[in-house]
């Protein structure tokens, strides 16, 4: 498992974001950064309110959380 840092899941969010909403769960990226779910989580929870380039909000909740990310207009 790799050591997981904020800029990595802040990086990861700014090169997956598209003009088109994109839908993500941090088990997912968790996946793709070879990380845990509980610590990408922690993370999007932090960046919310942190990012300027895109917009990353708490789209719903059932199991896990489902994330809405999309570039900020500008």
């Amino acid at each position: 498992m790799s050591t997981l840092s904020r800029q990595t899941v802040r990086a990861y969010l700014v090169g997956t974001a598209d003009t088109e909403p994109t839908y993500l769960r941090a088990r997912d990226i968790a996946d793709d950064l070879d990380a845990s779910p509980k610590a990408v989580a922690q993370y999007l929870s932090q960046l919310q309110d942190d990012l300027t380039d895109v917009s990353l909000e708490q789209w719903s909740r059932s199991k896990s959380t489902t994330w809405r990310l999309e570039v900020s207009e500008s």
